[in-house]
């Protein structure tokens, strides 16, 4: 069986919607062993025939058949096992990677061979010590001669086995020392059992090989045909490459090299790499500043809120869905005790409230008077700025001490004037009576000021009028007699779920007055809802965060579409050494995963060092950068290279490696 044969191989282009033949109904057949030379003029069709003969490119009628197998059959991953495996290529441009010293050019098909790393460079080093290079395997393709990048290209050709060397005008860019060198090189690959395929249109160079074919305008014109005395070289008896690594070591080494060009391919271009890791880290940055934020906002707030809000119920007079004319009824003692002694309450607090009239010396205004007592102040998120809090001493000795706020410190004072120890006569609200003069409702009541608050925290749930805060067991006993209660608050143990709580709570009350003449509000509930807006305003706020990170990834995506076009030509080398298309995809997506993730961690570095500087110039808000902040930014970084990455990865997995290697 012959090694090759070609049977009514045409290739037809299509240009500008005109058919362009450049092989029409070639009828050819290679013996193993042998070596031939195809001469033909510029456009003849000879270096169509050597990408149809080296699996570059697909016959569009005919048969190629390699070994028996039409390779016009078979898929792109299968023909770059048969490039891989079968062939080596030596190139008139020599088509080395620029960014690889000799070695690593030589070592290249071993790669996607799946051989080991330790492997192919003692390979590639034999190769080269072999063509006279062994002192400048290190050195890069713009450190070679001409003749020396032709050697490497040929160590390259060999790395794997190289049964067909296709040769495609290998004495083009030599001088003639040079190539009379290389013509050596391949009379004695010849000897060792190569099937040597040369073309050129020199026909002192197609003078060296055994049999001449020559082509014009597509068509095999002459073919001197196998030499009377060849023998065709026996399966094997060529020099052997290495034998190729299982499924783990094809998937070490197609990582490695991966990484390895991703890597080298951002160092190459530090600039542009540097100005698309900037939009990445900026996205990132935003978000996840937007996150830290955000989250330390809600967080103080919901604490201040929370404090507030959270673990009690707040029952009232009066309901509006009484029928009109229905007088709702206050809370007796008795009942407040029923509701203390519900399962989950931790007891009731009152806060009995009115609207006075406060004066100090020639000043008066009008304020809230609240009966508090101890913990008061905590549940309204106030803090004792100067003086002291009211104390179970006071309640329980129903002491005439009182603390104010800064609304009614500013009305009853002078700015800068001390208010502790001072005295506040303290009267239930003026009425007016018809047209005469107001007249008071009940006797002032002169009190001690023994301290002042204010908010503690963000918020502040006060009213417009100044407060003062007096033992509730003074404001019952000595300003309003009354012993129902309008209104009072359930706090809650948290043994019992608050809902639950509220229903048996309304079902004792209403039993007790025999309607639902009041009404509750259940702190719990309400902050439930209020950490549903603020979680919604996060959202919010890093979605808009996430426009920039978006438009990073279009940057990545634009910078990898122009990387794709400028590297066509390596693409192409990598196809025609054994690349498959899953290799030139995962190089391209790592590289923009790479990349991403480099821009994330600069982005998470620049949040960081903003969190750092921020909580040092002020300490009312403490701006923390997490750790599942810091693991949510690589994430979404290496998501964005995924999917922005993905468009350039395919467009040079899915390119002709003859279209490819055209390509300058």
């Amino acid at each position: 069986m012959a090694l090759i044969e070609l049977t009514g191989v045409g290739r037809h282009y299509r240009l500008a919607g005109i058919d362009v033949p450049a092989l029409e109904g070639v009828d050819l057949t290679i013996e193993a062993g042998e070596f031939v030379a195809i001469m033909g003029q510029s456009g003849s069709g000879k270096s169509t025939l050597m990408n149809v003969l080296g699996c570059l490119d697909v016959p569009t009628a005919g048969h190629l058949l390699i070994d028996g197998r039409d390779a016009g059959a078979l898929q792109p991953d299968e023909l770059a096992a048969l490039r891989r495996e079968r062939f080596g290529f030596i190139f008139q441009r020599y088509h080395l990677l620029p960014h690889m010293d000799a070695r690593a050019n030589a070592a290249l098909p071993a790669v996607y061979a799946g051989v080991d790393i330790k492997d192919r460079r003692e390979r590639a080093e034999a190769l080269l010590e072999r063509l006279g290079l062994g002192s400048r395997m290190h050195h890069k393709p713009n450190e070679l001669s001409g003749g020396q990048q032709q050697r490497v290209s040929i160590a390259r050709a060999l790395m794997n086995g190289g049964q067909i060397i296709l040769a495609d005008e290998p004495t083009g860019a030599l001088d003639s020392q040079s190539g009379a060198e290389l013509l050596a090189l391949l009379a004695e690959l010849h000897r060792r059992g190569h099937t040597i395929i040369l073309v050129t249109h020199d026909a002192a160079v197609a003078a060296h090989a055994r049999r001449i074919i020559e082509l014009r305008d597509g068509r095999i014109v002459h073919d001197s045909g196998a030499p009377a005395d060849h023998q065709s070289a026996a399966p094997g008896a060529t020099e052997r490459g290495l034998a190729g690594g299982g499924w783990w070591q094809r998937l070490r080494a197609q990582w490695r090299e991966a990484l390895q060009s991703a890597l080298q391919a951002l160092l190459g271009n530090r600039l542009r790499s540097a100005l698309s890791m900037l939009g990445i880290s900026i996205g990132i940055a935003a978000v996840v500043s937007i996150m830290a934020l955000t989250g330390a906002a809600r967080g103080s707030i919901e604490r201040d809120v929370g404090a507030f809000m959270q673990g009690r119920i707040l029952v009232y007079r009066g309901n509006p869905a009484l029928p009109p004319g229905a007088v709702p009824r206050p809370f007796r003692p008795s009942e407040v005790a029923a509701v203390s002694a519900l399962p989950g309450v931790r007891g009731v607090t009152f806060e009995r409230e009115a609207q006075m009239t406060a004066r100090h010396a020639n000043r008066d205004s009008m304020v809230n008077v609240l009966g508090a007592e101890p913990q008061t102040l905590a549940m309204r998120k106030l803090k004792v700025v100067e003086g002291r809090a009211l104390t179970d001493a006071d309640l329980g000795t129903r002491a005439q001490v009182a603390l104010i706020d800064d609304k009614a410190r500013n009305s009853l004072f002078r700015a800068g004037e001390a208010v502790i120890g001072r005295t506040l006569m303290v009267a239930p609200q003026m009425q007016v009576a018809g047209a005469g003069a107001a007249v008071p409702e009940g006797v002032a009541l002169p009190v001690t000021i023994v301290g002042v608050v204010a908010a503690d925290g963000m918020t502040d749930f006060g009213s417009w009028l100044g407060r003062v805060f007096v033992p509730h067991t003074t404001f019952s006993q000595k300003l309003d007699l009354r012993t129902d209660a309008d209104t009072f608050n359930v706090l809650l143990d948290n043994s019992v779920p608050p809902d639950e709580v509220l229903k048996q709570l309304t079902y004792r009350l209403r039993a007790l007055h025999g309607e639902e003449d009041f009404g509750t509000w259940s702190a719990d509930e309400e902050f439930r809802k209020f950490q549903q807006i603020t979680g919604a305003l996060s959202l919010l706020f890093a979605g808009v965060g996430a426009i920039s990170l978006f438009v990073g990834g279009v940057g990545v995506m634009n910078i990898m579409l122009v990387s794709v076009s400028e590297r066509t030509r390596e693409i192409g080398i990598r196809m025609a050494v054994g690349a498959r298309q899953a290799d030139v995809r995962l190089q391209f997506l790592v590289e923009a995963v790479l990349l991403c993730c480099l821009g994330g961690l600069a982005g998470v570095m620049l949040s960081w060092v903003g969190s750092q500087v921020l909580n040092r110039v002020q300490t009312s808000l403490h701006v923390e950068v997490s750790w599942a902040a810091l693991g949510v930014a690589f994430g979404v970084a290496s998501l964005v290279g995924l999917i922005f990455g993905t468009l350039p990865a395919r467009r040079a997995a899915a390119l002709s490696p003859v279209d490819a290697l055209a390509r300058e």
